[in-house]
């Protein structure tokens, strides 16, 4: 959508780079440009087995037993070296295949005591081979990866088994996006943290809500979310309905801890009291107002905050949490660069028939099926946070659509969560 692409313009001035060691500390970062493997992997031919090296000519046919006389132990991280015709040699799983063995025969397939490792070598070897394919039990040099090939790609997040694969191929570092530093407001003279600082504890302490007020969950739901998709939260508040303390706040802590984006949840809508709204009327503050073809999350903010010669960029999402949730999926994971989820189309699995808004695309809450199907989890209301948090799916009616039936097929987009 073009929000989304007006998202992604309004963020690219403050995203930026870094360089980091290749090791735990990069796992669930989002690589900056590609990497070309440094070397072979494996970098020779080397034995996938503990046995004996061999070249193809001094065994019989298949089946049947040879005895050779036993050469010098190969042991893995050895040079690479040379089998004398005719002979075999011991070689331990990972250790480089010496030149003229064509196979390796595993201890399995060798008579009893021939050779224990950590003992006294035998003189000879009995040899009783299953086959002696060339090339059996030998993982050849480059099978893996080959010197040059592309082993990781832009905006491609670093796994523990991607990270294994670089560090395999002679990579020790790699370039990231580094984290936008983020600052998270939840506004709404209704809203409350309900917590306190306790002085001198170095900790929270849990207060009553006063009448009229409710527990603020977009603040730590979007502070989660945002972190999930690369961001660094920054500061995280709550505050009330005062468009000039609002502007206020945000200037101090935005100052105060270098920030580069601006999130809130909560007054964009069309009610009487939107202090984001508002706050846009103020000098320094630029903010649009489009109303996206969507449910829920349909009204949303998007601009600038003029903060000591600077414009900061400012998304603003709506109050609900399921609402604020769904923005930060769609809009902000994208304007940070986080690589896009997966979608499929599963069939719907529903016991009646679920009503849509055609003008509206609606995002539901879903639990994908051991059969591949996906079912719908509580209703379509933006309050429901308990069905999101059951989720671990949004099933897309697309815009066009009134209703949805048993084995209708849906667009379906992959989250983290769920229930097990």
């Amino acid at each position: 959508m073009d929000h989304v692409a007006d998202a992604v313009a309004l963020l690219a001035p403050v995203r930026s780079r870094e360089v980091i060691a290749l090791d735990g500390a990069a796992s669930g970062r989002v690589a900056a440009r590609s990497l070309r493997a440094l070397v072979d992997v494996p970098g020779l031919d080397d034995s996938q087995m503990d046995g004996y090296a061999v070249a193809a000519q001094d065994l019989a046919v298949d089946g049947a037993e040879v005895t050779l006389p036993l050469g010098p132990m190969i042991a893995a991280g050895s040079a690479p070296s040379t089998l004398a015709p005719g002979t075999a040699r011991p070689i331990m799983t990972g250790a480089a295949l010496p030149a003229g063995a064509e196979l390796v025969i595993p201890v399995e397939e060798s008579a009893p005591g021939c050779f224990t490792p950590g003992t006294a070598a035998a003189e000879t070897v009995t040899l009783a081979p299953a086959s002696t394919a060339p090339g059996r039990f030998v993982r050849e040099a480059g099978s893996d990866t080959r010197r040059g090939d592309t082993v990781l790609r832009e905006d491609r997040l670093l796994t523990p088994a991607r990270i294994a694969h670089l560090a395999a191929c002679g990579l020790r570092e790699v370039e990231v996006h580094a984290p936008v530093r983020v600052i998270v407001l939840s506004t709404g003279s209704e809203v409350s943290s309900g917590v306190v600082p306790e002085e001198g504890a170095g900790k929270d302490t849990r207060v009553e809500l006063a009448a009229g007020t409710r527990h603020d969950a977009n603040g730590p739901g979007l502070a989660a979310a945002l972190t999930e998709a690369g961001a660094e939260v920054v500061h995280r508040d709550a505050v009330p309905d005062d468009p000039a303390a609002l502007l206020a706040h945000l200037r101090d802590q935005i100052m105060a801890h270098d920030a580069d984006l601006v999130v809130t949840s909560g007054g964009v809508s069309m009610g009487a009291v939107e202090v984001v709204r508002q706050a846009a009327e103020l000098p320094g503050a630029v903010l649009a107002f489009p109303t996206l073809a969507m449910q829920p999350g349909g009204p949303q903010g998007i601009g600038t905050l003029e903060v000591d010669g600077r414009r900061v960029p400012w998304l603003a999402f709506p109050g609900n949490p399921v609402s604020a949730l769904l923005s930060c999926e769609l809009i902000a994971r994208p304007a940070l660069g986080a690589p896009p989820r997966r979608r499929l189309r599963l069939p719907a699995r529903l016991e009646e028939p679920e009503t849509s808004p055609p003008a509206l695309a609606q995002y539901r809450r879903a639990r994908v099926l051991p059969s591949g199907a996906v079912r719908l989890v509580a209703g379509a209301s933006s309050h429901l946070i308990g069905g999101y948090a059951a989720a671990d799916a949004l099933a897309i009616i697309p815009v066009g659509v009134d209703s949805v039936r048993d084995g209708d097929l849906l667009e379906t987009l992959l989250i983290p969560g769920g229930d097990s």
